[in-house]
């Protein structure tokens, strides 16, 4: 006989369902600015008034993601009180700027629960849940971790991938093997090297490994989002910032083209393994 499912997972199931396919139902297409901004137009106190209409089903009141979702989803979401955040373009161990967190709300995390809340949202609204995550962990309150300028290491409009070349890809895969990625991330690419099944975050749960044959990158799929990921680390996780040790920028963009050139076409086992989400960027 077929058991059941528990009756908190399957409520939390059939809840997140009916909200994200409310989103989708609604979804319009909005520009969101990211430099330049006036932060004076945004507000805590409806940052928190949307956190909780939008935001608490998944990462819970206090953003612990002490929720039932919590074990339904995988990627589980994240826990927003740690105030660790691995989308930034700050250096390793410094807090993200503003806009930072503005552009993963903003985006969504491809491949993952976390929709592109631009399709829902305004850009005061976006900005003023910005200002309310703050308030979520004593982190945002260490003057010692306020990133200074030093620590953009990712500078908007200072990015610029050079054309792609066959003799770029040679050398990605070269520097692909000096900085041992397989060591983690396998010779294919496939998130299966021999140290991935040990990999550990650091609040000592199991980190995933990613599969760059996916072509699914949270932080964003075009060069210049891996290109941001490969120079500032993802924090909270064993990947570590490649600034320091890829010193060219010949180099940088020869990694990060040739990762991107091991995605793999999409066929029946990616789609029953991976169940892409309406933000997919392989989706129009």
């Amino acid at each position: 006989m077929m058991k059941r499912a528990s009756t908190p997972y399957a409520f939390a199931a059939a809840t997140a369902s009916l909200v994200l396919a409310a989103v989708m139902s609604c979804s319009s297409s909005r520009q969101v600015k990211y430099t330049s901004l006036d932060w004076g137009s945004a507000n805590v106190a409806a940052g928190r008034r949307l956190f909780v209409a939008v935001c608490a089903g998944c990462h819970g009141g206090d953003g612990s993601a002490k929720t039932a979702v919590a074990g339904v989803y995988v990627p589980a979401p994240r826990d927003l009180s740690k105030g660790i955040y691995r989308f930034r373009t700050t250096s390793s161990g410094t807090l993200p700027l503003r806009r930072d967190i503005l552009r993963t709300i903003a985006e969504g995390l491809p491949g993952t629960a976390m929709p592109a809340w631009k399709q829902q949202l305004d850009q005061r609204q976006l900005m003023s849940l910005v200002l309310y995550l703050e308030t979520l962990t004593p982190r945002f309150r260490d003057p010692d971790l306020k990133p200074e300028a030093d620590d953009v290491i990712v500078k908007p409009g200072a990015v610029h991938p050079p054309p792609l070349t066959r003799a770029l890809l040679v050398r990605g895969r070269d520097v692909y093997r000096k900085l041992k990625c397989a060591d983690c991330h396998g010779e294919r690419g496939r998130g299966d090297g021999p140290a991935a099944k040990t990999a550990k975050n650091t609040d000592g749960t199991k980190s995933h490994v990613f599969d760059f044959t996916t072509g699914i990158y949270k932080g964003g799929h075009r060069p210049v989002d891996v290109y941001r990921t490969f120079m500032t680390g993802l924090d909270g996780t064993p990947m570590p910032s490649f600034a320091d040790s890829l010193p060219t920028e010949t180099d940088r963009w020869a990694l990060v083209y040739y990762v991107l050139s091991l995605s793999r076409d999409r066929g029946l086992w990616f789609y029953l393994r991976y169940r892409p989400t309406w933000n997919d960027p392989a989706r129009p």
